[in-house]
C-alpha cells in the first residue's frame, strides 16, 4: 500500500503554493516550515518525505528538483510535512526506518530504530562472526525486531531468540522478520527479560539488548519526538539502570562459558554499567563510545 493510499480521505491541509510547484520548490517550503517548528535537520527531513511520496531515493529527489509535482503528490507531501511539523518522529510519519541496510516497518508501538542501535547490532555481529558458525543468540526487548533480524541476516547459521513484553511490538517484529525472510530462524517470545527463553544454564553464545535506560525524571525533558515513543521502552527507573541491573544479574546464568553480553547504555552510564558487569562476573568489560564520543555500548565476556 502506498503512503497516498494510506492517507487518502484526510482533509486537504492548507498550503500557500496552492498545490503547484516543482519538487525543489516544495522542498524549500517544507524546510522553511520545519525550521519554524524547530524540527532538526530540516532539509534532510523534507528530502526523506519527498522520496517516500515519489517512491524513489533521496539522490533522485535532488536530481529531479525541477520536476513539477502533481496535485495528489503535493497534497500527500504537505500532509506528511505537517505531521512531521508536530514533532512526530520521522519513522512514524513514513511508517518505516532504515537499519543496517534493511527497511524496517515502524509503528507507534515501538521505538524508532536509531544509529546508536546499529552500533549495538554491529558489535554483536562482529563478536558472533569471530566465534562458532552456529551460535545461539538472545535479544531482550526486541521492539521492531531490527537487531534480531540484522543478526539473523548476517549469520545464516545462527538461531535467534527474541523476547518482548508488548504484544503489538511482538506482532510487528514477526511481520518484519517475515518481510526479510528470517522468521523461521527467530523465535519471538512474549515475556520480559529471560523467563520464556530459559533453557537451563549456559545455553546462549551471546545476549544482546537495548534496554530502557533513561532515568524516569529525565523523560519529560527530552526532545518532543522521543516523548512520543513508548515510555515503557524508555523508562529505566530512578537512575536509568533498573533493566540493566536485572540483565547483569541474570545473564551469567544463561550465557555459555566464553560467551558475551552486549548492551546499549546511556551516555553517562559507562562507569556504573562497568561496575555492574564486573560485579556479575564479567571479564574484559569494555565501554565503547558512539560516533558522538559518548558512552553507548557495553560489552562483557562471561
Amino acid at each position: 500500500m502506498t503512503l497516498w493510499a494510506r492517507k487518502k480521505g484526510v482533509p486537504l491541509p492548507a498550503h500557500p503554493r496552492n498545490w503547484k510547484g516543482t519538487a525543489g520548490e516544495w522542498l524549500g517550503d517544507a524546510a522553511a516550515f520545519f525550521r519554524k517548528k524547530g524540527v532538526p535537520e530540516a532539509e534532510a527531513n523534507a528530502e526523506f518525505i519527498m522520496a517516500a511520496v515519489l517512491e524513489t531515493g533521496r539522490n533522485d529527489v535532488r536530481l529531479g528538483a525541477s520536476h513539477p509535482l502533481s496535485e495528489k503528490q503535493g497534497f500527500h507531501f504537505w500532509e506528511l510535512v505537517q505531521e512531521r511539523g508536530q514533532r512526530v518522529p520521522l519513522g512514524y510519519v513514513l511508517g518505516s526506518q532504515g537499519f543496517m541496510g534493511l527497511d524496517i516497518a515502524v509503528t507507534r508501538d515501538v521505538l524508532v530504530p536509531r544509529p546508536e542501535t546499529e552500533e549495538l547490532a554491529a558489535a554483536a555481529r562482529d563478536l558472533l562472526q569471530a566465534g562458532r558458525p552456529d551460535p545461539t543468540v538472545l535479544e531482550i526487548g526486541t521492539g521492531t525486531g531490527c537487531v534480531a533480524i540484522a543478526l539473523a541476516k548476517a549469520l545464516p547459521g545462527a538461531t535467534v531468540y527474541a523476547t518482548e513484553l508488548s504484544p503489538a511490538a511482538l506482532a510487528l517484529a514477526l511481520r518484519n522478520a517475515e518481510a526479510h525472510g528470517v522468521s523461521r530462524r527467530i523465535r519471538f517470545l512474549k515475556e520480559d527479560l529471560f523467563k520464556p527463553a530459559a533453557r537451563g544454564a549456559g545455553w546462549a553464545d551471546l545476549v544482546v539488548s537495548n534496554p530502557p535506560y533513561i532515568p524516569s525524571a529525565e523523560i519529560d525533558r527530552l526532545e518532543p519526538e522521543v516523548r512520543k515513543e513508548p515510555r515503557l521502552a524508555l523508562d529505566g527507573g530512578k537512575d536509568g539502570l533498573d533493566a540493566i541491573r536485572a540483565i547483569a544479574a541474570d545473564a551469567p546464568r544463561h550465557i555459555r562459558k566464553g560467551g558475551w553480553l552486549v548492551l546499549e547504555i546511556g551516555s553517562e552510564q559507562g562507569a556504573a554499567v562497568r561496575g555492574l558487569l564486573e560485579g556479575a562476573g564479567g571479564a574484559a568489560v569494555e565501554v565503547r563510545r558512539d560516533l558522538q564520543g559518548l558512552d553507548r555500548i557495553a560489552v562483557a565476556r562471561f
